[in-house]
């Protein structure tokens, strides 16, 4: 879910999907090119940007709120 400043608040495996789609689509990265550099497939990387990360990152997630916790996405710092 995207939030002010470009951010994202990870609730869900989708959510982690779009962040990660909107950074790589932010730094001018293809998908093939982002595939090649981590040396996995373009249709496997397609399958993480629609947040199909499979069940234990669903539990983690659900389980982080439930305890209370949240996950945020926002760019690294520039400056170190």
């Amino acid at each position: 879910m995207a939030i002010p400043g470009d951010e994202y608040l990870v609730t869900t495996a989708g959510d982690l999907g779009a962040a990660l789609k909107h950074y790589r689509q932010g730094a001018g990265i293809s998908q093939q090119a982002a595939a090649d550099a981590e040396g996995i497939g373009q249709p496997y990387l397609s399958s993480l940007e629609r947040g199909r990360f499979g069940r234990s990152l669903t539990h983690t997630l659900r389980l982080l709120r439930l305890v209370g916790c949240e996950i945020v996405i926002r760019p690294a710092s520039r400056h170190g």
